[in-house]
């Protein structure tokens, strides 16, 4: 296993989309390895952490989860510019 500080390269991935879609269970299934069919919905913004090995490099993504409600919309706007 490597060491969350060893990487090579950093990625940020936003998932925006309608609520209940299951964006939670894609960022659970990429950095848990698990699958709720009972989730909860996400209030605001939740993110996670993952490194890979693509080659001789480690990359590590950060997955960043928004709510699908519009008034969470400011936080979205706010991520994707960042």
């Amino acid at each position: 296993s490597m060491g969350d500080e060893s990487y090579n390269f950093v990625f940020k991935v936003v998932l925006i989309g309608e609520s209940g879609v299951g964006k939670s269970n894609l960022l659970s299934r990429f950095t848990k390895n698990e699958f709720n069919h009972d989730s909860r919905t996400t209030i605001g913004v939740e993110f996670s952490t993952r490194t890979v090995q693509l080659d001789t490099f480690a990359i590590k993504a950060q997955i960043w989860d928004t709510a699908g409600l519009e008034r969470y919309r400011a936080n979205t706007s706010l991520l994707v510019s960042y």
